[in-house]
């Protein structure tokens, strides 16, 4: 920190960037704090330069959320992330909140019902929203050595909950799956879940394990 010798009118001190000795004015003396400290500058470019010289020192190495580039961040930047994870850029920023979205879109039956099935099945390979299967259409369970695909089909799926311009997007896109399942062979089971209770959980977790059972 600077050493200040008080003059008529004036600061006399050394600047706490670059040991230049300054007389300055009162009102012309340039003055930050930090934490319990204050610093003086002889210039606004040599109190900007300090600040710059700390947040580099201070820079922290990580690696990119979504593609896991290796990044170099400021401890504020991190801070700032709700998520905890830094980018590298805003492209993969917003790919990896989209991808979070999709997540949180599955129901609490549908992650109880793929949890049962990774229990019940640990040697094989099940992925949920899966969009290589079927290609690109993204179906809720896939069990690529089987060749079997889950779709666990809400109320949304059936009634305009959303308005009938939504229920007709999201049936035609159920019938495009169908289709594209049968020209590949893959075996596409739909459960219909108008209610979400633990007896159509049972129910259909015991049918599709007797057909993965028959399958392996």
């Amino acid at each position: 920190m600077a050493k200040i010798k008080l003059i008529p009118k004036y600061y006399v001190y050394n600047c706490d960037n670059c040991d230049i000795l300054c007389k300055k004015p009162k009102q012309y003396y340039y003055v930050a704090k930090k934490r319990n400290q204050t610093l003086f500058f002889c210039s606004q470019q040599c109190k900007s330069n300090y600040y710059h010289n700390i947040s580099k020192k201070n820079l922290l190495q990580d690696n990119c959320g979504y593609c896991d580039k290796s990044i170099t961040i400021s401890p504020s930047e991190k801070r700032k992330s709700i998520s905890g994870k830094s980018f590298c850029s805003q492209s993969c920023a917003a790919s990896y909140n989209n991808k979070l979205k999709r997540k949180s879109r599955r129901s609490k039956i549908e992650k109880k019902f793929y949890n049962l099935l990774v229990k019940e099945f640990p040697q094989l390979k099940i992925l949920a929203n899966d969009k290589t299967m079927l290609d690109g259409l993204e179906v809720d369970i896939a069990i690529p050595s089987l060749k079997l695909a889950i779709e666990w089909n809400g109320i949304v799926h059936f009634k305009p909950i959303y308005g009938k311009t939504k229920l007709n997007k999201i049936q035609n896109k159920d019938s495009e799956k169908l289709k594209i399942a049968s020209n590949k062979n893959i075996n596409l089971i739909v459960i219909t879940d108008l209610v979400s209770n633990d007896k159509i959980l049972k129910k259909a977790f015991n049918n599709v394990k007797k057909i993965i059972n028959d399958l392996l």
